[in-house]
């Protein structure tokens, strides 16, 4: 019997025509918006979406590992920031009596009241942790007032609502035949789902 050769992996094959051509980056440019009512996003609750005004006031370049550091430190702060968040939540339970009875000393609790040494930080890889977290409602205002948004539109809230209600229904209610006249895809122009 003779052996026969593998065939060339197409991957190798790729690698060897590219010639060693690489892009490297040098700079990170950044853009800053301001804050604005959004308008273009569904917050998985209630209203007071979050936007940025349609033009940047600023612009910053920085090196890679410069944009590197300050997104490091910026996670960790916000890591930090939600530690204290949770660290306050559990202290105001154990002064409630497990939830059951409102304490005067709980309801006068601040994030002030928690500190550093109270967090455990270095426990948590930063890394692993950060990802965008969803906002309450009242944060999401309080967001938008800290930025100079006098007056929150109160209508998007019913237009939210009617958005993620009108999402949970996909599709038509035809079964093995489509229906023109009671198909909602049909009526909308679009192939029966």
């Amino acid at each position: 019997t003779r052996a026969v050769p593998a065939a060339p992996s197409i991957l190798r094959r790729s690698r060897a025509r590219r010639g060693g051509k690489r892009v490297r980056f040098a700079q990170v440019t950044v853009y800053y918006f301001a804050r604005r009512q959004g308008f273009t996003c569904v917050p998985s609750a209630g209203g007071s979406s979050l936007g940025m005004a349609p033009r940047h006031h600023r612009a910053r370049r920085y090196s890679l590992s410069q944009f590197a550091h300050l997104r490091q430190v910026s996670h960790r702060q916000h890591l930090r920031q939600h530690l204290r968040r949770e660290k306050l939540r559990a202290r105001r339970r154990e002064l409630t009596q497990n939830g059951t009875v409102p304490s005067a000393e709980a309801a006068g609790l601040t994030l002030a009241d928690v500190s550093d040494d109270d967090l455990d930080v270095g426990q948590v890889e930063v890394g692993d942790y950060f990802y965008l977290q969803p906002l309450p409602t009242k944060r999401r205002r309080a967001l938008l007032r800290a930025s100079g948004v006098r007056r929150i539109d109160a209508e998007e809230r019913q237009e939210l609502r009617a958005l993620r209600l009108s999402r949970e229904q996909c599709g038509c209610l035809c079964r093995l035949t489509c229906e023109p006249r009671t198909c909602a895809c049909s009526q909308a122009g679009i192939q029966c789902q």
